[in-house]
């Protein structure tokens, strides 16, 4: 019997080692490492087109919002709107001057009709420039003194019928309300005075021209029909109206005053040359353009102006007659007009007068002006006087 330290004296044999697993890869074959090879190239070729095209997106992002930062903000306020001898007027200025007069109608309780006014008040401008460039050779001078007389015709207090006033009071109340209306319309001193300063050459100029009107001229009793530019009604449909119906009636019935005729049409005399030209060569005729004027009795077609539809009728005659002060009047603001618009005429066609708008900067300007839109609390009180017109 063995003993314990003896059972273990002739172990068994050891088990052979285990083979090691040979981990190590087979060599690829030729052809697949060429297939791999290409995976990966086609990959990267993949990757950097991504990139690529990724990054040319990024570009032509940043490129659009560019150009149309610039051609919305940038581009239009330095374009040029119009010229007069060099003297040049941007869109920016453009706006401004309109935001100018939306600020003085708001600030009289009116407002600016944006559909008509930007093509208007660029002609203002250059008609404006046109006359401070002819004053001196019609003889008319704005001193300082002529627009602080009228900076305080406008804006200097009036007490009350009856009662006394401090001079003092009231000249501070002038300068306070003088320095609101600024504040309001967005405008400094110097702005203000040249606009006042374009006022008053406007008021020599139609005292320049006003010399000229005889006492008695050449006149035609009329009456006529106004439809508004908005009216409802078809020129055409009341033209043919009044071959069958009494014009006053239907002058009362659809047309729409206009500071001549009264309520059935009826207008009175009028001389030559006091109405637009259209309705001028109606009623008178027109020897250059081979125009007949109306006949008595005739009643027009419809005449299409800016201020609306007019159906013209002729009661009587030519004559010589007074003109009346209302008449006078009219003739003398037709002379002005005509004469800034033949300057515009005339300096078009021999080249020193340049305008440079279209309906897109139409459009550009309006939009400007309705996004910002000048802040004015309240439509003066009475008393307090207030600017010089400025829709000319």
């Amino acid at each position: 019997m063995a003993l314990p330290w003896q059972r273990n004296a002739n172990p068994a044999p050891a088990a052979p080692p285990r083979r090691r697993r040979d981990r190590r890869r087979q060599p690829v074959q030729p052809e697949e490492a060429r297939r791999q090879s290409a995976r990966q190239q086609e990959e990267q070729r993949r990757q950097r087109l991504a990139i690529t095209i990724g990054v040319m997106l990024i570009l032509a992002i940043v490129a659009i919002v560019a150009v149309g930062y610039y051609r919305e903000f940038y581009e239009p306020p330095r374009v040029m709107a119009g010229e007069v001898r060099g003297v040049r007027f941007s869109m920016g200025d453009l706006v401004d001057r309109i935001r100018v007069l939306q600020g003085i109608r708001r600030y009289e309780g009116g407002q600016v009709d944006l559909s008509v006014i930007p093509f208007q008040y660029l002609q203002n401008l250059l008609q404006a420039e046109i006359l401070r460039q002819a004053a001196p050779g019609l003889g008319l001078t704005v001193t300082d003194a002529l627009i602080d007389q009228r900076i305080r015709d406008q804006f200097y207090p009036s007490p009350p019928p009856g009662q006394e006033a401090d001079p003092g009071q009231l000249e501070r109340e002038f300068e306070n309300n003088y320095r609101n209306f600024l504040t309001q319309v967005r405008l400094t001193d110097s702005e203000f005075r040249r606009i006042v300063e374009e006022e008053l050459l406007v008021f020599g100029l139609f005292e320049f021209l006003g010399r000229d009107i005889p006492q008695e001229t050449e006149q035609v009793e009329v009456e006529w029909i106004r439809l508004a530019p908005d009216a409802p009604v078809i020129p055409q449909d009341v033209r043919r109206r009044l071959d069958i119906e009494d014009f006053a009636q239907v002058a009362a019935e659809v047309g729409t005053p206009d500071g001549f005729a009264d309520s059935n049409g009826y207008v009175g005399w009028v001389p030559a040359g006091a109405l637009p030209q259209a309705l001028d060569q109606v009623l008178f005729g027109d020897e250059a353009q081979e125009l007949q004027p109306l006949d008595v009795g005739e009643i027009s077609d419809p005449v299409f102006i800016q201020e609306g539809t007019y159906i013209l009728r002729l009661i009587s005659a030519p004559e010589e007659r007074e003109l009346s002060s209302q008449m006078r009047q009219r003739v003398n603001i037709q002379l002005v007009e005509n004469w800034q618009n033949q300057q515009v005429t005339r300096g078009s066609q021999e080249g020193w007068v340049r305008i440079n708008f279209d309906s897109d900067r139409y459009a550009w300007v309006a939009d400007q002006v309705r996004l910002t839109a000048p802040r004015v609390a309240a439509p003066q009180q009475p008393g307090q006087g207030g600017p010089p017109n400025q829709g000319r």
